[in-house]
């Protein structure tokens, strides 16, 4: 037989190497074996013999077996329902079809193969001497080809549509969860690629568990990887408290490796007791299925009570201000009477109409009685008074209402978690499910004496047997491939902290992943790329011609997969656990646009943001600000009554960092740079920003490094900072300093308030919908269209910090009128002069640019409005708030409310 064109089954058995003669005859196959004259007869059904097979080209197939990689193959012959792969040895070896999966090679796709080319060009150039991972990575290239089509790199080099799984897992959540992580670990269980965005303290690594658990509990292999030992630590820490890291290989580096397999103990843990029979199983699947729904509603009120605390907070420091706002006017508390139980949206409405209303004249019968019907007001004598007194009387029963309506809406839903006791609950829901999942690995290995003790070299010849004893494989990213044979797939491949991952890196993680889900924070420190590397890199990305997502100088690995799969699953783990409420306040509104949900609680007397500033002066040289090391170790340590091991000092700089350590001397103070604290925390941080002045764009100023310095502290943050920071317009510093001062009523003196946000922006969104329904088109049309421009404006993301009310009164922004002549002063006082539109810093609610719309024809033809808008120009002149006009006829206001703002931060 030519066992290049002949394929002999006897029972089954591959004999052709072994038969000399085949015929058949008389319904009777009749064959001669090698080293035997004898012919044998066997039944028809007995035999089956193939000829002439199709014979593939092996450089372009990857051949897996039972999920395994069967390398070294010299030939690919298939017989119809058979295989026969010959090696590059000689050996030759007979497989029936179905048990294996022939792959195709990605990199025979035009667009893959330059995009692969690329990268491994990247990685050439970013190897270095002094980095050992990075010297593997042109290695890792050289022999990744051929890339399995299943393979989660094959997508991103060829840009393919995800898969999505059509039958859903059911998925337990044996530690914990919440609404944004049930939704996440759904995701990542079906989705062939899935982005989880994990803001600092939302629980990434909880989530990262839960998927692990999944994955063990449909059989599947994963992969943890990250760009450094401490986050896969982390994961392993978790694995042991429960006590199921026996399932876990901690490998990676040369180090990791040699490691693990010298300590193999060789035994399983006792796993008596997580036995459980077939039906104690259904019954606890039954018990979580009937108490999940219930649990979702319970997460949605506990979510909408954190996020109603958030709002009270707000409106209670915004009432204080207020109050010191209304104590100047000497204002006459009025009873405003009605029938009905009047809620702040309708007393904000009947300041809306009152103000509409007043601006004809005096109040009439007419209208009175529709007060009456319309909101219940009986007693009349309420319009003898002024309207000044009316009005902030209104104001103020809003504030008084809306903080009643929030705290009794947070006691009802807290009443419904106690009733409901939510904590119990959900502790008792995640038992049950880590019940079921150690029922599974009990009935997995419980009934092993003896456990198989591996060597390195399993890794590559035995990798099949080692990942069911060690199904989940902890390593760096650089070095996963070099821990599993070549072409292998990962059921999952979980990269954390992929923000630091860059690119080159990432990809060969990519290429060992069925199914990826790629964990992170845009808005944390990125990995750090040298302007040499940038140089380089970036010539090559343009020699390559890639698409802009390929960008290695601009991309990590996180931000690379969602440009590139601008539409796969992503989840943003909302629900907040580190840091008190106004530490991650700041984070919230200025990084997080405030969608996070903030689970930490806080109490009135809470001192959480405290700043220290530096006497005028040049402190600062070559990265080093001694002032700032004089304040911290000589007032910040003993005022603030520090514990020392549970404090951390952090800098910008390293040379900052290690004077203050040496300085100290303390080993218990933990100091170090920001970039090193990524990742941890401590119940009170100190952040010295060491730069005199600060300036948009800064080093020290970088939005993620303050992202990250910020949010790193639980309980205390205690910024110090130079002289005059509150004046560093446009700067994230600038903006930290002035939310710390609004929210601590430290604001300076100053002849000018804050601006009423919450009440002005409720007032607002009525106010636009009054103006849409309005047949006065002369007078509203134009403020509903520069309303557009400026949401327009304001979503660039250099005004991040920005926002901006409707129709505040012109009085509520000054303060003190004592610089106004006599008829400014009445002007300015009168309750009806309102700014059209008012721009404020979101921080400290300060103004910053006050916009007027001056209506083609309302305002050319009407001398006593351009009288009063001289005037209110005037009178925002002498308080130092810029205005601009803008007519809504002409063609250029976007750009020059841009050019406006811009030259204001500056």
């Amino acid at each position: 037989m030519n066992l290049d064109k002949d394929l002999v089954l006897i029972n089954g058995t591959d004999k052709t190497d072994q038969v000399s003669f085949c015929n058949f005859n008389n319904g009777n196959w009749h064959i001669r074996f090698k080293r035997s004259n004898k012919v044998y007869k066997y039944n028809e059904n007995k035999v089956v013999w193939y000829r002439d097979p199709k014979r593939l080209e092996t450089a372009s197939k990857i051949i897996y077996n039972n999920n395994q990689p069967i390398n070294g193959i010299n030939d690919i012959l298939v017989f119809e329902a058979h295989v026969r792969l010959i090696f590059n040895s000689g050996f030759k070896k007979t497989y029936s079809r179905e048990s294996l999966t022939i792959d195709e090679d990605s990199l025979s796709n035009q667009n893959a193969i330059i995009c692969f080319d690329y990268l491994k060009k990247l990685s050439q150039q970013i190897d270095s001497e002094e980095e050992q991972g990075r010297k593997l990575l042109s290695k890792q290239y050289d022999s990744l080809t051929p890339v399995s089509s299943q393979s989660v790199l094959s997508a991103y080099l060829e840009r393919k549509p995800l898969k999505s799984e059509s039958k859903k897992e059911s998925v337990i959540f044996p530690f914990g969860f919440n609404a944004s992580q049930k939704s996440a670990t759904i995701n990542a269980m079906n989705e062939q690629l899935s982005i989880i965005e994990g803001p600092p303290g939302t629980g990434k690594t909880q989530t990262i568990l839960n998927i692990i658990a999944n994955a063990i509990m449909n059989d599947k292999t994963v992969a943890v990887v990250s760009n450094n030992n401490s986050a896969t630590s982390n994961v392993l820490e978790k694995l042991q408290k429960y006590g199921i890291d026996f399932l876990a290989a901690y490998l990676g580096n040369k180090n990791n490796k040699e490691k693990f397999f010298s300590e193999q103990s060789g035994a399983y843990p006792n796993m008596d007791h997580w036995v459980l029979e077939d039906t104690q199983v259904q019954s606890i699947r039954r018990k979580l299925e009937e108490s999940e729904q219930e649990l979702n509603q319970m997460l949605e009120f506990k979510n909408k009570q954190a996020s109603l605390k958030q709002s009270l907070s707000s409106i209670k420091t915004e009432y204080k201000y207020f109050k010191d706002y209304i104590s100047n006017t000497e204002l006459e508390l009025l009873q405003i009477k009605s029938y009905y139980k009047l809620s702040s949206d309708k007393v904000l409405q009947l300041l809306i109409e009152y103000e509409r209303s007043i601006q004809d004249g005096k109040i009439t019968w007419r209208q009175k009685l529709f007060y009456l019907m319309k909101y219940g007001i009986y007693n009349f004598e309420l319009y003898k008074y002024s309207s000044e007194k009316l009005i902030s009387n209104l104001q103020r029963l809003y504030y008084e209402l809306k903080v009643k309506e929030l705290e009794t809406e947070i006691s009802r839903l807290g009443k419904k978690l106690k009733n409901y006791d939510f904590d119990s609950v959900m502790k008792q829901y995640s038992a049950d499910s880590m019940k079921l999942l150690k029922a599974k690995l009990a009935a997995t290995f419980g009934k092993k004496k003896k456990r198989v003790l591996f060597d390195e070299k399993a890794l590559w010849n035995n990798f099949g047997d080692f990942s069911k004893e060690y199904p989940i494989i902890l390593s760096t990213t650089h070095s996963l491939r070099n821990n599993a044979p070549q072409n292998y797939l990962f059921d999952f491949v979980l990269v954390d902290e992929a923000s630091q991952v860059d690119l080159v890196t990432g990809a060969l993680a990519l290429s060992s992943a069925k199914k990826a889900v790629i964990v992170g924070d845009m808005k944390q420190l990125p990995n750090v790329i040298t302007s040499e590397i940038k140089k380089i890199t970036t010539r090559i990305f343009e020699d390559f011609n890639v698409d802009e997502g390929y960008h290695y100088a601009k991309h990590s690995l996180l931000s690379s997969v969602g440009a590139v799969f601008k539409d796969a699953p992503r989840t943003l783990l909302k629900e907040h656990y580190r840091c008190h409420p106004k530490i991650i306040g700041f984070c919230n509104q200025k990084f997080y646009n405030n969608e996070l949900v903030v689970l930490t609680e806080e109490e009135e007397e809470d001192q959480p943001l405290v700043i220290y500033q530096t006497a005028k002066g040049n402190h600062a040289r070559d990265k080093i600000n001694e002032r700032q090391i004089d304040v911290i170790l000589k007032e910040v340590l003993p005022q603030q009554k520090i514990e020392l091991s549970s404090t951390g000092v952090i800098s910008p700089y390293r040379l900052q960092a290690d004077t203050i350590q040496d300085t100290h001397g303390h080993s218990e103070l933990e100091v170090d740079t920001v970039h090193k604290f990524q990742g941890r925390e401590k119940e009170t941080i100190i952040l010295t920003t060491v730069s005199n002045k600060v300036k948009a764009n800064d080093f020290v100023d970088d939005a993620k490094l303050i992202n990250v310095a910020i949010s790193r502290a639980e309980e205390k943050l205690i910024v110090v900072v130079a002289d005059g920071g509150d004046r560093w317009h446009g700067t994230n510093i600038g903006d930290l300093i002035r939310y710390i001062r609004y929210n601590n009523f430290q604001v300076i003196e100053s002849k000018i308030h804050s601006v009423f946000d919450l009440l002005y922006s409720s007032y607002s969104d009525k106010l636009l919908n009054i103006m849409k329904k309005s047949k006065k088109v002369s007078k509203y049309t134009s403020e509903n269209l520069m309303n557009v421009v400026i949401e327009e404006v304001l979503s660039d993301e250099k005004f991040m910090s920005l926002d901006f009310v409707l129709h505040q009164p012109l009085r509520m922004l000054i303060q003190d009128s004592e610089g106004l002549t006599k008829s400014e002063r009445k002007y300015a006082m009168n309750p009806l002069t309102h700014t059209d539109f008012v721009i404020f810093n979101k921080m400290d609610k300060m103004p910053l640019l006050v916009v007027e719309v001056d209506g083609h024809a309302f305002h050319s033809e009407n001398s006593e409005q351009l009288k009063r808008d001289q005037m209110k120009d005037q009178i925002l002149q002498k308080y130092g708030i810029p205005v601009i006009r803008m007519k809504t006829t002409g063609s250029e206001e976007k750009e020059k409310l841009h050019n406006k703002l811009v030259e204001i931060l500056r």
